[in-house]
């Protein structure tokens, strides 16, 4: 037996009214998405007050966005793998292991550099390329998989480069340093990743991990090819860490074989405060850039306040929660709504 027959047009109504966007384009689930622009707004207000030499000091600005250009580039990989639901723990065995090819191997200069680096590119493709391979055909945990990988290819930097040293080309080296257009950069490539995300953000790719991140069995009915789209985003996030792996020699002018493990959760944290959904389905590159940012101001804060360097992990590891659980939060009203 049916209800009266304005029934149903008054619960959809009342679920308009509950779920409307509060301004066109946005609704209230998209909000943890927009929270880490006011995180940066916060701590860039504060530093300012506090020690404004570290914001509009000589130099502050290329010296802050360097350290921003390598975790950016990672959180953009990393956030494209958290569509599908997956993770990529791999990133820091491959950039470590790119940063000891780099310094020691594949630093000719010249016109044999674009060489070297497009063979560290095709590389991480191939390594990002197993990695989507082994989740999608066996389907074993991603979690389990990178860490494997993260491993092997940790154990391969260490057999290529012991200790730091080596000496990547001088052309990577010039190529990352100075101005263009009196503008660092380390400014212009971070404003080229949110110009390549705003280019890719309405294809169909995205919308094919964002699917499969939702439902994959629902994906899987409406024609995604799940086995080719998860080795794609697997393959992407590795070619971005090995960009980042570039970056980071060039800006030490050394390789580190364990330097790539510090991204691991650094992009995690990165990608979360930007709020993308660690369940899949759900999140943005550009938020998971000014994540990054926001992750790298909280010690700039700390030294403002005069406190060691203890703190910097603390308040990293503070914030991380408030954000995850501000972003449950706002997730589970919307979605009861």
């Amino acid at each position: 037996m049916t209800g009266p027959p304005w029934a149903d047009s008054a619960i959809t109504l009342r679920t308009l009214r509950r779920t409307r966007p509060l301004f066109r384009g946005f609704t209230r689930a998209d909000l943890p998405l927009y929270l880490p622009y006011g995180y940066v707004l916060a701590l860039g207000l504060a530093i300012y007050f506090l020690q404004s030499r570290l914001i509009n000091g000589p130099g502050a600005l290329d010296a802050r966005f360097a350290l921003i250009v390598p975790l950016a580039l990672v959180a953009f990989g990393q956030t494209l793998v958290m569509f599908t639901r997956g993770i990529d723990l791999s990133i820091g065995g491959l950039i470590s292991m790119a940063s000891a090819l780099l310094a020691t191997h594949l630093n000719a200069g010249g016109g044999l550099m674009i060489l070297d680096l497009l063979a560290i590119l095709a590389l991480a493709v191939l390594v990002g390329a197993l990695n989507g391979a082994l989740i999608a055909y066996t389907r074993l945990q991603p979690f389990i998989v990178t860490l494997a990988t993260w491993s092997i290819w940790g154990g391969v930097a260490f057999a290529i480069l012991e200790v730091e040293g080596g000496a990547p080309a001088p052309g990577l080296i010039s190529a990352v340093q100075g101005n263009i257009a009196g503008v660092p950069k380390s400014v212009w490539a971070v404003l080229l990743l949110f110009a390549v995300w705003r280019w890719l953000r309405p294809t169909r790719f995205i919308t094919d991990l964002t699917a499969i991140g939702s439902d994959e069995g629902r994906a899987r009915l409406m024609g995604v090819h799940i086995v080719r789209r998860k080795i794609q985003a697997y393959a992407l996030s590795s070619a971005l860490a090995a960009l980042a792996a570039m970056w980071v020699t060039a800006q030490t002018a050394a390789g580190a074989p364990n330097g790539g493990d510090q991204f691991i959760l650094s992009s995690i944290a990165a990608v979360v405060l930007g709020g993308t959904s660690i369940f899949g389905g759900k999140g943005s590159v550009a938020s998971s850039i000014v994540g990054a940012i926001t992750f790298l101001m909280i010690p700039d804060l700390v030294f403002a306040l005069n406190l060691t360097s203890f703190w910097s992990i603390f308040f990293q590891g503070l914030i991380l929660i408030v954000a995850v659980t501000l972003n449950s939060m706002i997730q589970t009203r919307a979605g009861r709504r």
